[in-house]
């Protein structure tokens, strides 16, 4: 979930509003003090109440920023890729949701993108994690402000077990774990975890930890030094041999060869 803008401070919106236009990314805006609000499209019904101040909007959102004459307000705003699950289901079709914080929570959050925006610009070892707890405490502010709206969204049960089981799974794929250790720590026996993935996601459950194992080597292969063979047994294959097939298989050439396409010609 890296965070790729933060930005705090006050904001004179109503003198110089924000274009109206998509972001790009997940988009929260907290409103710590003044009267500043989202401008839409004309035609475009608001989708929050007038004392909300903390807004959330999908990458493909299209609205700006406004606030009422000349007033001032105090702002802190983050951008990030992607958003918890659990967050993304409050969201049923709309491109943007509010809520209301009280005054500890607002602080919080400004303390938050006081800490997130020096980062961003000059990232450290650490800032990964940190981005993702930034995402993480500011998913929970919001659900924890929502309960309303919560109580008209089904528990799927079953989609959170496989959600797990392949969180899970991906965290210790270098371990050269598989569907038995996987279903052993969700509390089930294989067979009862297969038809849980059959169900909601109609595929077994290998071939999602399959897709997970060829995508983290695509990634390390594209962003990374790190060899073949530790590349193979990050991802947790027995040797180099089965981890060049399994590869070969899905892009139809060698990690080798793969990689000599992001090497930059001298």
């Amino acid at each position: 979930m890296a965070l790729v803008y933060c930005s705090y401070g006050e904001r004179e919106y109503g003198k110089k509003p924000i274009s109206i236009g998509s972001r790009g990314y997940w988009e929260f805006q907290c409103n710590i003090s003044g009267h500043s609000r989202p401008r839409l499209l004309m035609g475009t019904e608001p989708c929050w109440e007038e004392d909300h101040n903390f807004w959330i909007s999908t990458p493909d959102s299209i609205h700006g920023w406004t606030s009422d004459g000349e007033s001032v307000s105090e702002i802190a705003v983050f951008h990030f890729t992607e958003i918890p699950e659990t967050l993304l289901n409050i969201f049923q079709g709309q491109t943007m949701v509010s809520t209301r914080l009280d005054r500890d929570s607002l602080e919080e959050i400004l303390a938050l993108a006081k800490k997130m925006a020096p980062q961003v610009l000059s990232p450290v070892y650490t800032s990964p994690l940190e981005f993702d707890l930034a995402c993480h405490l500011l998913s929970l502010c919001f659900l924890q402000n929502s309960r309303e709206r919560l109580m008209n969204i089904p528990w799927d049960a079953q989609s959170h077990i496989t959600n797990a089981s392949v969180s899970w799974y991906c965290s210790h794929m270098n371990e050269g774990v598989g569907i038995q250790e996987t279903a052993e720590k969700m509390g089930y026996s294989v067979s009862q975890l297969r038809r849980i993935f059959n169900k909601t996601r109609g595929v077994r459950p290998s071939k999602i930890f399959e897709s997970c194992r060829i995508e983290r080597a695509k990634e390390l292969l594209e962003n990374s030094t790190m060899s073949i063979i530790e590349i193979s047994q990050e991802c947790g294959y027995s040797n180099q041999s089965s981890f060049t097939r399994a590869f070969r298989k899905h892009f139809d050439k060698s990690p080798i060869l793969y990689r000599k396409t992001f090497i930059p010609e001298k």
